[in-house]
């Protein structure tokens, strides 16, 4: 099996499962009044895979106005110039941003500083750390498994019957569940 041809392809997981409001009980526009309720500076608030890049992704679309976008991890925790070049640019458009806690603590300064002139902010957070939330995402094995029916609906690859145990096996983050149901699919793991 080629790799684009594996139904759990980063690629095709990430189109079938463009964030659904209705799967946590909400509708977009409820969401957006909250946004503006919030003054449009909040946070997306879950564990690992829980959601939160693929709400930002769907939330900031359905918004349809100027932003720009910042991403921070473990391993980028330091301002780079481009991130200066987007803050400055940045001025009076939202600020769409996915891991700014692991700025190191000077660097996160001068982003929130920055932020001030923006004209909305909303990052992914496992934690509120000053911010309201906007949505608070939680995984379930059953919301794992009403996904997996959009990715794999006639069940070809068998997986279905162990969704439960890779899915407490990842401790509820479903990305690393659904690199694993690619593993499995390629006969990688077992």
């Amino acid at each position: 099996m080629k790799a684009r041809d594996n139904l759990f392809a980063t690629h095709r997981v990430e189109s079938l499962l463009e964030f659904d409001p209705g799967l946590i009980g909400s509708v977009w526009e409820t969401l957006e009044d909250r946004w503006e309720a919030l003054g449009r500076r909040a946070c997306v608030v879950g564990h690992h895979g829980s959601g939160k890049t693929s709400f930002l992704n769907s939330f900031s679309e359905r918004l349809g106005e100027p932003l720009v976008r910042f991403f921070f991890s473990e391993s980028a925790s330091r301002l780079r110039s481009r991130d200066f070049e987007k803050m400055e640019s940045g001025r009076g458009v939202l600020w769409i941003v996915d891991g700014d806690r692991h700025l190191a603590f000077r660097d996160r300064r001068l982003f929130y500083r920055a932020a001030t002139a923006a004209g909305g902010f909303l990052s992914a957070r496992h934690r509120c750390h000053g911010l309201p939330p906007l949505l608070k995402l939680r995984s379930d094995v059953n919301l794992a498994e009403k996904l997996y029916e959009r990715i794999d609906p006639g069940d070809e690859t068998g997986l279905k019957v162990e969704l439960p145990k890779l899915y407490r096996r990842h401790r509820g983050n479903l990305r690393h569940l659904w690199l694993s149901c690619y593993d499995r699919a390629a006969g990688l793991e077992r």
